[in-house]
């Protein structure tokens, strides 16, 4: 993740934590990551594209992968909210 410099911190900080993990942890890692793994999954188990993206099983491995990213990402991006809180002053 980015090292913000204090501007750039304040004018972040002023957006919100839910925002930071929002865009950190949900856009930033989240969903591409557990797109991209989902695909890579089904490749490797043979699925055939577009018809996988119809299957039950398909869908719940992209739920599964996305929500373990996030959970990762939103856990990196709190750590990275309070590395720049205690960094820059609360």
């Amino acid at each position: 993740m980015k090292a913000y410099k204090p501007d750039e911190w304040a004018r972040q900080r002023e957006k919100g934590r839910m925002s930071f993990l929002l865009r950190h942890g949900f856009l930033g890692r989240g969903l591409p990551l557990g797109l991209i793994t989902a695909v890579v999954i089904e490749l490797y188990l043979g699925g055939t594209f577009p018809e996988a993206l119809q299957d039950v099983a398909f869908a719940g491995r992209v739920a599964l992968a996305v929500g373990v990213f996030t959970l990762s990402g939103s856990l990196a991006a709190n750590a990275n909210w309070s590395l720049h809180e205690r960094r820059h002053g609360s």
